[in-house]
């Protein structure tokens, strides 16, 4: 008889609890944030987090050209940035090391006022420096005022001339007079 009075589902009290609360709605647990809601921030924040990632990724990835007199004027670059510099090359100023990976040559100006000192270490090749070579750097310019190139290009703007551009250059060069204004096809131009 004891186990009987002990269980309190056998009693009458326990059928009257069972028939007060039959009709009330069972209690739900509340949550500040749905589970759509929750994933929702979890995937703003991821995307925010990749495009930030991806714009600083990219910006330092980058790199700005610009002009010898620009470099110049701006002083020294700092470490976690790369400026490109593209120039032309002072006449008779290009001196390769006895080690034959150190270079340093002077850039010039479009307009040829500003003049910028430039060491290049590395393999340089058979690369053809000429007067009407454009020498296009990637580096930065150091506190001593000499700028370190860590890529060198040279690009020759003879690939890129037409037949009058080239004989004006070689005129110049062997100091001829200039050949006369390169006349149209009369026929293709009327066609």
């Amino acid at each position: 008889m004891t186990n009987e009075a002990a269980s309190p589902d056998n009693g009458p009290q326990a059928n009257v609890e069972d028939e007060l609360f039959a009709d009330q709605p069972s209690a739900r647990t509340a949550t500040l944030f749905s589970p759509r809601l929750k994933i929702g921030i979890v995937f703003v924040l991821i995307a925010a987090g990749l495009i930030y990632f991806g714009v600083t990724a990219f910006d330092s990835a980058t790199v700005r050209f610009n002009t010898v007199e620009d470099v110049v004027e701006s002083g020294a670059t700092p470490e976690d940035r790369t400026v490109g510099v593209i120039g032309k090359l002072v006449e008779n100023s290009y001196v390769r090391s006895a080690d034959g990976v150190t270079a340093t040559f002077d850039l010039v100006d479009e307009g040829g006022v500003t003049q910028m000192n430039v060491s290049y270490k590395g393999e340089i090749g058979q690369v053809f420096f000429n007067d009407h070579s454009e020498i296009i750097l990637q580096g930065r310019m150091g506190s001593d005022r000499i700028f370190e190139a860590e890529t060198l290009t040279v690009r020759c703007p003879s690939k890129y001339l037409t037949e009058q551009e080239r004989a004006e250059i070689e005129a110049q060069d062997a100091g001829l007079p200039l050949p006369p204004p390169y006349q149209p096809d009369y026929f293709r131009d009327n066609a």
